[in-house]
């Protein structure tokens, strides 16, 4: 038997006086890092994996040392629903396109470099717009953040028959440079990152890209949630004063 209007319109409003009770009881409840073992769930891309969850946890080694994370990767459109839901506690990176529907803070600002392999037969000293336009090109698709701008700008620029590569990860960009004589566009932290690990030249980009503003994200149902809050103080901390806008040391090389 079908329900009738009236009960479908009771159970709606039920369900959601049931929501915001449980909201009610989430935010009452108070938070001790120093005694929690709560999971927080994070979304991050392999860049963020690689660069800012080593500081989290190193910070939590001393102030939260039971607490436990566990990283996802999710498409832009999904990003929003897991925050609402609690599936998620934070979002962070470089995603424009989750502005509009999530409150955010920024946790550091950096800009795209190029990478070439240490022993690249044509790139010596400095990379021009002609060496940018002339050599192939790896490429990271990295879907569900803003990193799209660099495929766009070979766009722009008729370079999309100059691809060599398309991955969807940033983290073997590095690897797939040194190995070929082809050139990476990637986050400057990155390229910092990988510097002890990989033969490479690191040179500025000799194109415009927009900057990176790596920011946090949540859900405003969350926002005076107690380990909420915490998990969001901490973030800009573990970040201070690590990364500078801009490069340092071009070109630099592993040689």
């Amino acid at each position: 038997m079908a329900p009738t209007p009236l009960a479908e319109a009771l159970a709606e409003r039920v369900g959601q006086a049931l929501a915001l009770l449980e909201h009610g009881l989430e935010l009452q409840s108070s938070f001790h890092p120093g005694y929690s073992r709560r999971e927080f769930t994070l979304i991050m891309t392999d860049v963020a994996e690689a660069i800012i969850l080593p500081r989290i946890l190193s910070m939590c080694r001393i102030v939260a040392p039971r607490v436990a994370f566990r990283t996802v990767q999710l498409p832009t459109e999904s990003v929003t629903g897991a925050l609402r839901d609690g599936n998620v506690n934070l979002a962070i990176g470089f995603s424009p396109a989750l502005r509009p529907s999530l409150l955010h803070s920024a946790l550091f600002r950096t800009d795209y470099v190029c990478i070439a392999s240490s022993s690249h037969p044509r790139l010596k000293k400095q990379l021009g717009k002609e060496d940018f336009m002339r050599e192939r090109h790896a490429v990271a698709q990295a879907q569900g953040t803003g990193h799209h701008a660099v495929e766009a700008a070979l766009q722009r620029m008729g370079l999309l028959d100059a691809i060599g590569a398309r991955v969807p990860h940033f983290l073997a960009l590095p690897m797939l440079v040194a190995a070929s004589d082809m050139i990476a566009t990637i986050p400057q932290p990155l390229a910092e990152l990988m510097l002890p690990i990989a033969p490479l030249k690191v040179f500025r980009s000799p194109i415009r890209l927009p900057a990176l503003v790596i920011e946090q994200f949540w859900h405003e149902r969350f926002h005076d949630d107690a380990a909420s809050r915490w998990l969001r103080t901490l973030l800009p901390q573990a970040m201070q004063q690590v990364f500078v806008s801009g490069p340092k040391g071009f070109a630099r090389s592993t040689d």
